[in-house]
């Protein structure tokens, strides 16, 4: 599995690598200031993983919350060991 982590361009692996570390709810902005990323990239990033199933996008006020979801918890599992 680790094998095809190298195949992910690298936004995407800092984007999983963020979400396997944090396991809370993070708004986009808070996760492309932290990956120093530009938002709209994360964004899309974001809602590939969304298409993927790996985490869902709440709309609270105007921020965009990305959490994510058991099958994100599986891949993190499955990546560390």
């Amino acid at each position: 599995m680790k094998e095809l982590l190298t195949l992910i361009p690298a936004n995407r692996r800092k984007f999983l690598a963020f979400l396997c570390e944090n396991d809370a709810p993070h708004s986009l902005s808070q996760i492309s200031h932290s990956l120093r990323l530009v938002h709209l990239t994360t964004r899309k990033i974001a809602y590939e993983f969304v298409a993927l199933g790996f985490v869902k996008i709440y709309d609270i006020g105007k921020a965009k919350v990305v959490v994510p979801t058991e099958k994100l918890k599986e891949v993190c599992n499955a990546l560390t060991q």
